[in-house]
């Protein structure tokens, strides 16, 4: 937990605003309103009607299930949905009240982070400039956005772990009981639940939000709150225990994610890449994932811009961290998230799982805190070096928000105009051949074959992995829905096929090419 948090104010500590004691829950009022309406705006712009990918169209189709029970099997069958049991009920009610169309489907995401968002700049009332900047930083960071916009729990995620974090910040700020203490542990107990309900990764994060915040705070003043608020902390631990068994259980039934390429050393380094928000400054994620380091050659420049900003940020908010929190709580916080990111890394590297951004969606908090607290000891200091360095910072945030947002080579996949085309071709007769994700295809309504099955008439053959002899095995198609991620065709045996039996490349969509005889 954290030490009482010093000014951020430089020289200047007796008159700043930073110094000014908090004000009364009735004068912050039209401040959480004016906070909750601008991150009302952020989400509205963060927010698309694009087209689900792969894994938010296996979310959609538990969402779009009539009944809890027809839920529970959907679930059941999609595997790795049922270690998100808070999400997967969430969207399953959502869905009822918002219907199945994307935008829609997404906003659900605003529900879970603007109560975190305004509970955080709640914690943070006795520093208003620190409270500002960090809210600056939140609202527009490239990965909020991007997650805000995915039909996904990592937005919920966030939420969740800014509630958590707030009440972590708000107990530890003073060793004395103040009157909003117990508030603060119910908002704890609450969000702990929750954050840990959200999903199997969730969990592990929340046991490095915890572990960081009791071992980082003194014995004594862990031992106040223990028995002071045993009556809170007694239910919550039976309710995460509870939780941890169920995650147990879902692992004895061999639920895990899609098997991709094992995590490496690069996975890593993309984690931070997109924690740190470059994201929307640099190639798109397909142009990474087939190009590799070539991809980010055009974009260098603006990468090593913003590069150079950050670092400045990092190194001044780290800084002023120090300032008002002790050694302990500083590695504490420090070894807990290494810890969870070194187990998740190990853990894909076993069992191919690869590791991504969102994987650490809970580690944006703490990060965000830093830079939040870095811009405020710029602003503080009042010079202009410090001002452009901010004004630099958020500008090309923003736009990386805004490529990530608008940008074509930032776009999703594009399976409903896919499927449009395919489920046409279908109509009039013609042979279609889809090598894509046949889950998402369906969700799109195309009438898909089994994997690798002699389709029926009327239905569209589905590739997975094809040999030359089982292309061979089948009619040419006139029309071929050709996925651009290489694990659909990871020995290229159907791009051969195509470039080699007279078809023409007739369209092209966000990740997807459409062949033609």
């Amino acid at each position: 937990m954290f030490k009482q948090i010093a000014p951020l104010s430089g020289a200047r500590t007796s008159s700043t605003r930073a110094d000014r004691p908090a004000v009364s829950d009735t004068d912050q009022s039209p401040l959480l309103v004016a906070v909750a309406l601008l991150a009302l705006v952020i989400c509205c712009l963060a927010i698309s009607n694009q087209s689900f990918w792969i894994d938010e169209a296996g979310g959609g189709h538990v969402a779009k299930q009539p009944t809890l029970a027809t839920w529970w099997r959907a679930v059941l069958h999609h595997g790795e949905d049922l270690q998100l049991p808070l999400y997967t009920f969430f969207i399953w009610g959502w869905e009822k009240v918002v219907g199945l169309q994307e935008a829609g489907i997404r906003a659900g995401n605003a529900l879970w982070f603007l109560p975190g968002v305004l509970v955080m700049f709640y914690a943070l009332a006795g520093k208003p400039l620190l409270r500002w900047s960090f809210s600056t930083v939140l609202l527009c960071s490239p990965f909020v956005w991007y997650y805000l916009n995915e039909a996904r729990p990592y937005a919920m995620q966030i939420g969740l772990s800014l509630i958590v974090f707030a009440a972590l910040y708000q107990i530890g700020s003073t060793q004395n009981r103040s009157t909003q203490e117990r508030g603060w542990v119910i908002a704890l107990c609450l969000g702990s639940v929750l954050f840990g309900a959200v999903s199997l990764l969730a969990m592990l994060w929340l046991g490095a939000y915890l572990g960081a915040g009791v071992l980082g705070a003194p014995e004594d003043h862990r031992r106040r709150l223990a028995r002071d608020y045993r009556m809170y902390w007694v239910p919550t631990l039976a309710l995460l225990c509870a939780e941890g068994l169920f995650y147990l259980w879902t692992l004895s039934r061999g639920t895990r994610g899609a098997p991709l390429p094992a995590t490496g050393f690069r996975n890593v380094v993309f984690v931070i890449y997109e924690l740190l928000g470059f994201g929307g400054l640099g190639p798109g994620r397909l142009a990474i994932r087939n190009g590799g380091l070539g991809a980010f050659r055009p974009w260098v420049p603006w990468l090593a811009i913003y590069g150079v900003v950050l670092l400045i940020v990092l190194i001044q908010g780290w800084r002023q961290v120090t300032t008002f929190t002790s050694r302990r709580t500083r590695v504490c916080w420090v070894a807990a998230l290494v810890i969870v990111v070194g187990f998740i890394s190990i853990v894909g590297a076993k069992v191919q799982w690869r590791v991504l951004g969102r994987h650490c969606a809970s580690a944006v908090v703490p990060v965000l805190f830093v830079l939040g607290a870095g811009v405020a000891t710029l602003l503080s200091r009042r010079t202009r070096s410090g001002r452009i360095v901010v004004a630099a910072f958020v500008g090309l945030s923003f736009v990386s928000d805004l490529n990530l947002r608008f940008s074509e080579r930032h776009a999703k996949e594009d399976y409903r105009s896919a499927a449009v085309i395919a489920t046409a071709a279908a109509a009039r007769g013609e042979h279609v051949w889809w090598c894509a994700d046949g889950g998402a295809g369906i969700y799109y309504g195309v009438p898909m074959s089994q994997p690798n099955s002699t389709p029926a008439p009327g239905q569209v053959w589905l590739l997975v992995d094809p040999t030359e002899r089982l292309l061979a095995s089948q009619p040419p198609p006139q029309v071929v829905v050709y996925s651009s991620k290489i694990e659909h065709d990871p020995g290229q045996r159907l791009r051969a096929y195509l470039q080699q039996g007279h078809y023409g490349l007739s369209q092209v969509l966000p990740s997807f090419t459409i062949w033609r005889r």
